[in-house]
């Protein structure tokens, strides 16, 4: 966490510094929303590439393309915003195409906070005490080993397993074309060698292969949909997860988040807002 606010206050600072240079020789007191908006675009674009570079080039996960998206959407309003305040525009834009962007960047943002709002608001949830299950769902195995996405949704479980001691669980996950062991057996294993989790409590669910998936095969595992059941998926996943679980027919789903990997994890709670609009659109 120190390294992520250290690098966002560098990152900030020197693009303010961009800014002031760009605007340095600029008539005062004229285009103030202008000038603001390129105070707030270039720290916003060079956090974006930085933010790339530092943790996500090379990693193959979906919506990379997202970072230097957002660095070059910032440069290219930069550069027209510094056109417009010193009265060089480089191209002209039709006042009607410029206030229809403004609306659906405005629409589009206000969705954005409300969306991550909600995932930020799971992401904190406290899980209720006493449930009936627990639905541990599944992501990359390493050989034998748990990813560290993996490992802190085991971690997670452990702790309410022991603090809990009627509770039951469901371990989820098949086995993909690079793992030695299905997802479920590795939790299982965990769970049982590292923790202390008698067997007898850990149900396995090991054919899935998504999140849907999971859900879907644990809910034949437990027969009945009025259990009282805790989702545990990392912090960032909850608020989908639990929205898949309503739709799957889960009557009393409970959130049971686990921690949110830093730096990483800023890439998987924004790309979350996609999932979300993605799911809204072509699952119901």
């Amino acid at each position: 966490m120190a390294k992520v606010i250290l690098f966002t206050v560098v990152v900030i600072v020197v693009g303010i510094f961009i800014a002031f240079l760009l605007l340095r020789n600029t008539e005062k007191g004229k285009h103030r929303f202008e000038k603001v908006l390129v105070y707030l675009y270039a720290p916003l674009a060079l956090w974006s590439i930085c933010y790339y570079f530092w943790c996500l080039h090379g990693t193959g996960l979906s919506f990379i393309w997202l970072w230097p998206a957002i660095a070059v959407f910032g440069a290219i309003r930069i550069v027209m915003l510094c056109g417009e305040i010193k009265d060089k525009p480089l191209i002209r834009i039709p006042k009607w195409i410029y206030r229809a962007y403004r609306i659906c960047f405005g629409i589009g943002l206000i969705a954005f906070a409300i969306i991550e709002a909600m995932v930020l608001q799971a992401m904190n949830a406290s899980p209720k005490p006493g449930l009936d299950y627990v639905i541990v769902l599944g992501a990359q195995v390493k050989g034998e080993e748990p990813s560290p996405t993996l490992e802190k949704r085991i971690v997670r479980a452990a702790e309410y397993m022991q603090a809990n001691p009627e509770t039951m669980l469901i371990a989820s996950g098949g086995q993909g074309s690079d793992e030695e062991i299905s997802e479920a057996e590795c939790i299982r294993r965990v769970l049982t060698e590292q923790y202390d989790i008698s067997k007898e409590r850990i149900l396995l669910e090991d054919q899935s292969t998504s999140t849907e998936e999971n859900l879907k095969f644990s809910m034949n595992i437990l027969g009945k949909n009025d259990a009282t059941v805790g989702i545990v998926t990392n912090g960032f996943h909850e608020f989908r997860a639990m929205m898949i679980a309503e739709k799957e027919g889960y009557l009393d789903a409970n959130s049971v988040p686990a921690e949110t990997l830093l730096p990483i994890g800023i890439h998987y709670t924004v790309r979350e807002f996609f999932g979300i609009v993605q799911f809204k659109v072509m699952r119901r």
